[in-house]
């Protein structure tokens, strides 16, 4: 009898957890079914205002997104301008907002597949951003696709540039594939996105099991592809994409070494009427090396191939996501996660805070940290190995400190800046700022030393 009642309970909860899914899922998913809809009937000319108006509007309605983007490019780009880099991040989201139109009508899109995608192949006339030699020959695109006819793996490895779905899908109507892809969470809508990508003759699989899955594909004889460009904290390899620390996957590279299967590094431009992609030369993983030197060796490459391309088009690339994360105290809470801070204090006023500086490099071990010095004499500034973990930037009026690209997440002003620097951090992509005062206001007790007060950016079992 208890027994009976124990299996009804969880029948019931099954069914309640299913409804409950169905409710919330159902508007989203029967929303995006209309604008697919809706987005078929338009001609393609349409989509590329309406991306540029729903580009716009998240750029200034949506903070992080924005701000994501604008502290992105100040660490890829810090010689420009910080109009031209708002700009760039505005232009990217517009390019990111006419991928997802894109994606929503591809059903129609890859209909003229073939009259969309043009594959770079003129060795006398290079793409833009790349030395002829770095790129496929045209005898060479013809010996990769007899490969694929031969049943011989071949991995391609691109960014999130332009649509990087299409690349794939020009593939796949022609040889069998599979692709690595992350699913979301509305159930009915992943599916229905993943069969927009398995149009043809490719399959879409998470990471869980992708490395499994791929080596299979490849030892079958057909082509894996990975987008690979997101940060992975989790990875041992990092490649200082645009010279900042950028941890990577090294999937496409342990493919390699695992089945000897060369690696195609593509960067794909839109253009006014198609998309050209751009292969590299085949990479092969070196064996004669240990698998963790060689799967970074040729990571290097690829990366190295990728950057050019994403310089030579940033407006293309997706600056919204986080790409360049440290690895931090897990006992952060999520929101307080900085990757990159300033710090900005007087340079008489160094011993005062030195107790409070030390320990913001502790705690936030892994980041990148800034200290701003005001001081007149830049010789003079001293700093013991204590605060070794911060790059020291002296200062000597806030103009100066106006001339610093903007890289930084969080601010702590420690010099009591006008409210026109706070202004102008916010405007240019600092998510906070912290003064004295602020950190203070968070002291358990007036009487506690200003350290305590970081206390506020750690988990409660950190602080117990």
């Amino acid at each position: 009898m208890v027994y009976r009642l124990e299996v009804n309970r969880f029948i019931m909860w099954h069914v309640f957890r299913k409804v409950t899914q169905y409710l919330l899922e159902a508007p989203v998913y029967y929303s995006a079914l209309g604008l697919m809809a809706l987005l078929k009937c338009l001609p393609k000319r349409l989509l590329f205002p309406l991306s540029r108006l729903a580009g716009s509007i998240a750029f200034y309605c949506i903070p992080d997104y924005r701000k994501t983007a604008l502290t992105n490019l100040a660490l890829a780009f810090p010689r420009k301008t910080f109009q031209e880099r708002r700009s760039l991040a505005k232009q990217s989201l517009q390019h990111l907002m006419l991928t997802g139109l894109e994606l929503l009508t591809m059903e129609k899109i890859v209909k003229k597949i073939e009259k969309i995608i043009t594959i770079a192949q003129d060795p006398k006339n290079p793409p833009e951003g790349f030395l002829p030699e770095e790129v496929l020959s045209p005898e060479e695109i013809k010996e990769t696709f007899q490969q694929l006819d031969q049943q011989q793996g071949v991995i391609l490895f691109c960014g999130h540039q332009a649509n990087w779905e299409l690349p794939f899908l020009y593939i796949t109507k022609d040889y069998p594939g599979l692709a690595l892809a992350k699913s979301i969470k509305n159930q009915k809508l992943n599916k229905k996105i993943f069969s927009l990508r398995e149009i043809y003759k490719g399959k879409i699989v998470g990471p869980k099991q992708g490395i499994h899955h791929a080596i299979k594909t490849l030892k079958q004889g057909h082509l894996v592809g990975i987008v690979g460009d997101q940060a992975l904290l989790m990875s041992s390899y990092s490649y200082p994409l645009f010279g900042e620390c950028a941890f990577t996957t090294t999937s496409p590279a342990l493919l390699a070494y695992k089945t000897g299967a060369p690696v195609l590094a593509i960067s794909v431009y839109r253009r006014s009427q198609d998309y050209l992609v751009i292969p590299s030369k085949k990479f092969y993983a070196d064996k004669s090396l240990p698998m963790k030197e060689a799967t970074s060796q040729l990571m290097d490459k690829l990366m190295g191939f990728l950057e050019k391309g994403i310089a030579c088009k940033p407006e293309q690339w997706l600056w919204v996501h986080k790409r360049w994360k440290r690895k931090l105290s897990p006992q952060l809470k999520k929101k307080y996660r900085y990757s990159h801070i300033l710090v900005i204090v007087s340079g008489t006023l160094l011993y005062k805070y030195h107790s409070f500086l030390s320990s913001l490099g502790q705690k936030f071990s892994g980041a990148s940290l800034t200290l701003a010095v005001f001081t007149p004499n830049i010789h003079k500034i001293c700093i013991d190995s204590s605060l070794s973990c911060y790059k020291i930037l002296p200062l000597k009026s806030y103009h100066d400190l106006l001339e610093v690209p903007n890289s930084f997440v969080a601010v702590f002003d420690l010099k009591n800046c006008p409210k026109s620097m706070h202004k102008h951090f916010k405007k240019t992509g600092s998510l906070h700022t912290y003064t004295e005062n602020s950190l203070k206001e968070q002291l358990p007790n007036q009487e506690d030393s200003l350290e305590v007060s970081l206390e506020r950016f750690f988990k409660k079992s950190h602080a117990n």
